[in-house]
């Protein structure tokens, strides 16, 4: 029964929120730029709410905390050499000047983060069910305004809007051949768990930290600012609670 439920949040996890970003690209541009800002902050304060309050918590209890906090250390600094090797850049703009007319690269990229989303959502449910329901939301969250930003740099590189629909489509596959992936290798190799959870940890605080949060610095005003705290604040409590009443 726990692999049906890893399968389903995979797949809401990549084919989900493809569908959901083509869906959200109907809307008017002013729309977009409106709604855009608000999923990010609350992607935000789910990723680091999931991060700091599950994870490295469940790994923890597994393993003494200096390992733990070493491995999320190491793997802040994996995630910061494959973003500049492999361009793992999360785009959240149709005009982004680091992607623009590089559809393959992203392509390629897309589908190497989603395979990283899969492992970390299998291993989230392996722990405990919350902790991968927790997990789960969180990928579900983040991945809507990078597949809108997806989206728009295929179109930009010519692609059509099926073909890039299409190829979205099977980049994301490569969410479920990940957790299918880690049900099986994790199962046999339950010691690995802990250490594979505070990887985990750290590239949801590094998607956060150095993807997310520096792009709400870009609007200034005092409403929209509040407005960001708010929902950063609303996706920790939903994080939260989750874990609070299902421990």
């Amino acid at each position: 029964m726990l692999i049906i439920w890893i399968i389903i949040f995979s797949l809401l996890g990549s084919i989900g929120s493809i569908i959901t970003a083509s869906i959200f690209l109907l809307f008017k541009e002013k729309i977009q730029n409106t709604l855009i800002p608000c999923l990010i902050s609350y992607a935000s304060g789910t990723l680091l709410g999931a991060a700091l309050l599950g994870m490295i918590t469940q790994a923890v209890n597994r393993i003494d905390a200096f390992s733990v906090m070493a491995t999320v250390l190491g793997g802040i600094i994996l995630f910061f050499v494959l973003e500049k090797f492999v361009i793992w850049r999360h785009c959240h703009e149709p005009e982004c000047d680091i992607h623009k007319s590089s559809g393959p690269i992203i392509l390629i990229g897309d589908a190497f983060h989603n395979l990283i989303d899969g492992i970390v959502v299998a291993t989230g449910f392996l722990v405990s069910f919350p902790l991968g329901i927790t997990i789960g939301l969180s990928v579900i969250a983040h991945e809507i305004p990078q597949e809108v930003g997806d989206f728009g740099i295929l179109l930009n590189s010519g692609y059509s809007k099926k073909k890039a629909f299409l190829l979205n489509t099977l980049s994301g596959l490569s969410t479920l051949f990940g957790a299918i992936f880690a049900y099986l290798a994790l199962d046999f190799a339950q010691i690995a768990i802990p250490y594979v959870m505070a990887v985990s940890a750290a590239s949801f605080i590094y998607i956060s930290l150095a993807d997310l949060l520096p792009q709400l610095h870009e609007k200034r005003k005092i409403s929209a600012s509040i407005r960001q705290f708010i929902l950063i604040c609303a996706g920790i409590g939903t994080i939260a609670l989750i874990l609070y009443f299902h421990p």
